[in-house]
C-alpha cells in the first residue's frame, strides 16, 4: 500500500516539476518580464529588485511553482544572480500564502472562534515578517534592476556568487529532466522517513506535554483544521487553556513544517535548481522557518507560562 502511494506521488511531484518547468522556460525564453515591466523599467531600477524576481511574485500568487521555474529558467540563462534566484524564491511564499490565508482564516474562525483567530492571526505575521526579512536580504544581496536586461553573469573571474551555468546546457526543461532521478530519490527517502521522525518526534513530547495538547499536535500533521478542532474541542472541555491551546496548535505546525518543507519544497526544487541554488536554498529556507517559528512558539510559551 506504502509503494501504491510512493508511486502516486512520484507521479504527481513530476507532472508538478515538468510543467512548472515549461511556463518558467516558457515566460523567460518568450521575455514576458520584460514585456510586462517595461512600462515602469525606471521604477524598477529605482527598487533594486530584480524585475525576474518581481514577475516571479506576481505569478506565485498563482502558482509559487512556477514562480520558482521561471527563476531557475531565468538563472539558467544567465540573466540573474545565484543570490537573485535563492532569495527571490524565498520571497515567492508569502503572496501565495496570502491567497490561501483568505480562505482558511474564516475557516479557522468558524472551528475555533477567538482561538482560530489568533492562530490564523500569528501565521500571517509571521509569514509577513518572514517575507520582509526575505525581501531585504534579496535588495541587499541580490544583482537589483541591473540584472534585468541582457547582462551575463557567467564566469568569467567573477564572485563565485554570481557565476551562472551556460545557456548552451540546454535550457531548464533539459536539466530538469537530467534532476528528475534525484527528486525521485529525494522524495521517496522523505516519504519514508518523515513519517518515523515525526513518530519519534511525538514519542518524546510523551509525557512532556498533557494529553489534551499532545492530541492537538498529532491532529496538526494530519490536517490544521483537525489540530483546530481538537483544540477548540479540549478548551471547550476545561482540559487545556487559550494559551496552552495556541502553543500547542504552533508546536503541531512546526513539526509539520519539516514534512511540508522536505517532501513537497524541495522536492520540487531538486528538480529544476542546480546544486549551487540549492544548497543555499535549503539553508535559508529551513533557517528563516524556523527562525520565525520558534519565537511565535516562544512567544506563545510566555503567555502560558505567565497566564494563571
Amino acid at each position: 500500500m506504502e509503494i501504491r502511494a510512493l508511486l502516486l506521488a512520484e507521479a504527481k511531484l513530476t507532472a508538478s516539476i515538468l510543467a512548472g518547468a515549461v511556463a518558467g522556460e516558457a515566460m523567460v525564453r518568450f521575455k514576458v518580464t520584460d514585456a510586462l515591466f517595461r512600462p515602469i523599467e525606471r521604477l524598477l531600477s529605482n527598487c533594486r529588485i530584480n524585475r525576474h524576481a518581481l514577475s516571479a511574485m506576481a505569478v506565485s500568487v498563482a502558482s509559487p511553482r512556477v514562480g520558482a521555474a521561471m527563476l531557475a529558467s531565468a538563472h539558467g540563462e544567465g540573466q540573474i544572480t545565484r543570490e537573485d534566484a535563492v532569495f527571490g524564491t524565498l520571497c515567492l511564499a508569502f503572496p501565495a500564502y496570502i491567497k490561501r490565508w483568505i480562505a482558511t482564516a474564516p475557516v479557522a474562525v468558524g472551528i475555533a472562534g477567538s482561538l482560530g483567530l489568533i492562530y490564523s492571526t500569528v501565521l500571517i505575521a509571521r509569514s509577513a515578517c518572514r517575507f520582509l526579512l526575505c525581501l531585504a536580504l534579496l535588495i541587499k544581496r541580490g544583482s537589483g534592476g541591473s540584472a534585468g536586461n541582457t547582462t551575463s553573469y557567467r564566469s568569467s573571474g567573477e564572485s563565485q556568487s554570481r557565476t551562472m551555468p551556460s545557456a548552451g546546457q540546454g535550457g531548464l526543461i533539459m536539466t530538469t529532466l537530467r534532476s528528475l532521478p534525484m527528486a525521485w530519490g529525494f522524495f521517496g527517502l522523505t516519504f519514508f522517513l518523515m513519517p518515523r521522525l515525526e513518530s519519534a518526534a511525538l514519542n518524546l513530547l510523551h509525557g512532556t506535554v498533557s494529553p489534551s495538547a499532545l492530541t492537538v499536535i498529532t491532529s496538526a500533521l494530519v490536517h490544521s483544521s483537525a489540530s483546530l478542532a481538537s483544540a477548540d474541542g479540549a478548551l471547550s472541555a476545561g482540559l487545556i487553556s487559550p494559551a496552552g491551546a495556541l502553543l500547542a496548535l504552533l508546536l503541531g505546525n512546526c513539526l509539520g513544517t519539516f514534512t511540508r518543507v522536505l517532501r513537497q519544497n524541495m522536492g520540487y526544487w531538486v528538480g529544476i535548481f542546480p546544486s549551487e541554488v540549492l544548497k543555499p536554498l535549503a539553508v535559508w529556507h529551513m533557517g528563516t522557518l524556523l527562525l520565525f517559528e520558534l519565537l511565535s512558539i516562544a512567544l506563545a510559551g510566555l503567555w502560558w507560562w505567565s497566564s494563571p
